[in-house]
């Protein structure tokens, strides 16, 4: 069998814990403080209409006696870390899924018992919970493991399978969503029961390969099962928000040269070069306008990754800072995994490798950005700050947040 465990509200829960005149109160956990949104809310507060998402203005007009408390994404990091590690003395067959959230492979006479190990490990050592689904395939256990949130849990046996999937909306099921179920409902297909009278060959005559897939999902299989080892990460990428919006050249690209550096600094620690880069920007009213730029040689140096970013900039529009930019992002796709590549032929400057391998050295014995350049100072919000869902606790999606 398979098993998700999924933590119940975990920043907020975690908050909870380890503040106990919170217990019995509405939290929301927010990111900085300034211009953030709410990363989640304890269980409390969405009764009162709290949701993730929401800035934290929304969330005082939902709950006014609400308390906001801005987050410590090491904190959530370390105790990620700490669960998934007591997975792995569990089974050696393990999914890291996302900061709060894991599939693990079990035998099934042993799932009852490793529900409950789970649950006592998880409330005894941090005195948070979980909610744990276990059935046939991913799919399956990670609806089951929503079912009887918070500090549930459900086991569905393969007799149950279908009839369980069946209870459920097209665009309540993992994995579907909103745009593709209403694709369905236009062809009269409302739930797992329609698409297998639908049957395989017609759902792969409309969707091609993800045909299949649809219909081994409507019986309950999963199209792949436990992924121990993570796919080769296919971009490198960090985005900011501003303290406020952004009109000056100047500080725009210092944040730029900083997001090259983070970005660079990922790849170089893992040793991963790319040929493409993307700019990202967001103005105020929440549009976002992207550019992307390819060029002949493998990187991972910021001043490359620098360079080809203020170059993209060019592709934007010429006024482009005239009414504020919001947010900032830059990515490095196109990798070649296992190569550190510094230098390129066009460089006048060919010493800029011991420059790096210095600037590394410092900046993991002492933290980031003990050592930038120079513009970088004039950044009044510096690293990563929120927790990306693709991040891991180990690898290259592993991301130090502050």
């Amino acid at each position: 069998m398979i098993i998700c465990v999924d933590m119940d509200a975990f920043f907020a829960s975690v908050e909870k814990a380890s503040k106990p005149h919170l217990k019995d109160k509405p939290v929301a956990v927010i990111g900085a403080k300034e211009r953030t949104v709410v990363t989640t809310a304890c269980y409390i507060a969405r009764k009162y209409g709290v949701k993730t998402g929401m800035s934290k203005y929304e969330a005082e007009k939902m709950c006014p006696f609400i308390n906001l408390v801005e987050g410590n994404n090491r904190k959530y990091t370390y105790i990620s870390s700490q669960i998934m590690d007591f997975f792995k003395t569990l089974t050696d067959k393990v999914e890291v899924y996302s900061v709060d959230e894991a599939f693990l492979q079990i035998p099934d006479e042993e799932v009852a018992d490793v529900i409950v190990d789970i649950k006592n490990y998880v409330k005894k050592c941090f005195g948070i919970t979980c909610s744990v689904g276990a059935g046939k395939s991913k799919l399956v256990a990670k609806m089951a493991s929503g079912i009887n949130k918070p500090n549930g849990s459900l086991v569905v046996s393969d007799d149950e399978t279908v009839d369980f999937l069946d209870s459920f909306k097209l665009e309540d099921i993992w994995g579907i969503g909103k745009k593709l179920s209403e694709r369905f409902y236009n062809m009269g297909v409302f739930n797992t029961a329609d698409m297998r009278k639908l049957g395989r060959d017609k759902l792969c005559k409309v969707f091609g390969k993800n045909g299949y897939y649809y219909y081994m999902m409507a019986c309950g299989d999963d199209r792949e099962g436990i992924r121990v080892e993570d796919e080769a990460v296919k971009s490198i990428g960090h985005s900011m928000t501003f303290p406020e919006d952004v009109r000056d050249i100047r500080m725009f690209n210092a944040y730029l040269l900083q997001l090259c550096e983070m970005v660079s600094g990922r790849a170089r620690r893992h040793s991963v070069s790319g040929r493409t880069i993307t700019v990202s920007i967001r103005f105020p009213d929440m549009t976002t306008l992207s550019k992307r730029h390819t060029v002949n040689y493998l990187t991972c140096a910021t001043h490359h990754i620098y360079d080809v970013s203020r170059y993209i900039t060019t592709m934007f529009p010429e006024n482009f800072l005239e009414n504020g930019i919001r947010l900032i992002g830059v990515t490095l796709s196109n990798l070649l995994h296992d190569t550190q590549e510094l230098c390129s032929v066009f460089d006048e400057k060919r010493d800029m490798e011991n420059v790096y391998k210095a600037m590394d050295a410092i900046n993991e014995k002492y933290g980031s950005f003990t050592v930038s350049f120079a513009s970088v100072l004039n950044c009044r919000r510096k690293g990563a700050r929120t927790i990306s869902p693709a991040w891991k606790p180990e690898g290259v999606r592993k991301i130090n947040v502050l």
